[in-house]
């Protein structure tokens, strides 16, 4: 903010005509007189301290793509001037004019016309964008969410993370919902108070700041929650905020720009639409070279393999294992396995829990090229809540494979494995798959082998709660 420039970050909404009126006399009051209304900051001039009254009104047929006001506008603009009010700035149908006499005659005294007028902007500034907006939020929300419970419900469950994007996602598309429901309603009640003779109704705009702060305070929460319970996000949560803010900058840069040129409503319209698209498919590898970039920096978690393991192949080359010596609670040796060295076996591990679950993931891997061992891997979930138990318990039992295979687990007997309830995967090979559940937990079992009566007693004994 320079010493005579202020600018201002507004949240008005296009049919707040009256709270804006109030806002930019106030403003005069204190001596910052409006100069330009535009997408998303407002430009305000200093000046000395006024009482100013201001108008906003709606031209339907203008568009935020018109490089100059229309002739209609232009003609509409000398009509009020005959009046004493100026246009002081015009963004696509909203129009805002300043009259310095005491008591200016109204621009707009048909309530009728008036709000046929704002309703006619308010379809190409809010229904329209919105209208568009809302479904792809949606979808997106749908799709995020399929994909994470699909595959794996209970990592899902139990990862702050992605339990904090679900909410800033459905939250933003609720708050995009909300504002079209409160135009509506509040254009259905205007309506009806003009055919009874009335005027157009307040817009409530306390309600909505409320909905707003409100709508940010579960944003700020969110984000609190990422930082706090992940550290990785302290680098990575500015970095994605910030790459938004500078598509966004570059998209709105391109728009004024465009407008600069003169160019006519259409190609203005064309061209920003093109360079939009351009600037979002950059904006993915962009995003993904920077996280990249910035992997040395972030946080270490602590867990990273102790060694490496290379096996030669003739179709694939060398590949290389990364070898963990994480601490498990289940492992071949405990089930009568014998390890050497030569087996050169991998034991990781992983837990992250959530206000909803607590969950592990563990897992012994032999990737010795002459090693027999067989595969042990396995999943615990603590989910005190029941609805949420049974939903993940039910995502479970439908496993995906490649290319959207879906087989259903089949009721087993529980009894072997002492458990409340019990599932097998029913394609037996390589390995049998397990759900099994104790009470509030739920256990996911891959082995390579079948058990005996012995081995499933450590293993019940070393997952069960």
């Amino acid at each position: 903010m320079s010493a005579k420039r202020k600018y201002r970050l507004e949240t008005f909404l296009p049919w707040d005509g009256a709270y804006v009126e109030r806002h930019l006399e106030k403003m005069a009051r204190k001596g910052w007189r409006l100069e330009k209304a535009g997408n998303p900051f407002w430009t305000y001039r200093k000046a000395e301290p006024a009482n100013l009254h201001y108008a906003m009104t709606y031209f339907p047929t203008a568009s935020v793509f018109d490089s100059d006001p229309t002739e209609e506008q232009e003609t509409y603009a000398d009509y009020c001037a005959a009046a004493g009010w100026e246009l002081v700035s015009a963004y696509g149908p909203l129009q805002i004019f300043v009259n310095e006499r005491p008591h200016p005659v109204p621009i707009e005294t048909d309530e009728k016309e008036k709000l046929a007028a704002i309703h006619g902007g308010m379809k190409k500034m809010l229904l329209l964008p919105f209208g568009i907006l809302l479904p792809l939020l949606l979808l997106t929300l749908v799709a995020e969410f399929r994909e994470a419970t699909r595959y794996a419900p209970l990592s899902f469950v139990s990862s702050d993370v992605q339990l904090g994007l679900l909410v800033l996602d459905g939250g933003l598309a609720a708050y995009v919902a909300w504002i079209l429901l409160a135009y509506l309603i509040w254009y259905n009640r205007s309506q009806r108070a003009v055919e009874a003779g009335g005027a157009c109704r307040p817009t409530g705009t306390r309600l909505r700041r409320i909905a707003t702060r409100l709508f940010l305070a579960v944003l700020l929460v969110a984000s609190a929650a990422l930082l706090l319970r992940e550290p990785v996000m302290w680098v990575a949560l500015p970095l994605v905020l910030g790459l938004t803010a500078l598509l966004m900058a570059a998209i709105f840069g391109c728009f004024w720009w465009l407008k600069s040129l003169k160019l006519s409503r259409k190609q203005t319209r064309a061209a920003y639409f093109a360079a939009a698209v351009v600037l979002s498919l950059v904006f993915r590898p962009v995003t993904q070279w920077s996280a990249n970039a910035i992997k040395p920096l972030l946080p270490s978690s602590g867990h990273s393999p102790v060694s490496s393991y290379t096996v030669e192949t003739k179709r694939s080359g060398d590949i290389t294992y990364d070898i963990y010596q994480d601490d498990i609670p289940l492992t071949l040796e405990d089930l009568g396995y014998t390890v050497t060295e030569e087996d050169h076996c991998s034991y990781w591990g992983k837990e992250q829990s959530s206000v909803l679950a607590l969950w592990s993931h563990y897992r012994q891997d032999a990737y010795g090229e002459n090693s027999t061992l067989p595969t042990l891997d396995y999943q615990t979930a603590d989910i005190p809540w029941t609805g949420l138990r049974e939903w993940c318990w039910e995502n479970l039992s439908g496993y995906y494979g490649p290319y959207g295979l879906h087989v259903s687990f089949e009721e087993t007997d529980a009894a072997p494995w002492e458990a409340d309830r019990a599932m097998i995967w029913p394609d037996s090979s390589p390995n049998l798959r397990y759900l099994l559940l104790y009470g509030d937990r739920i256990v996911v079992l891959t082995l390579g082998f079948t058990s005996t009566a012995e081995q499933r007693s450590v293993i019940t004994a070393a997952l069960r709660p």
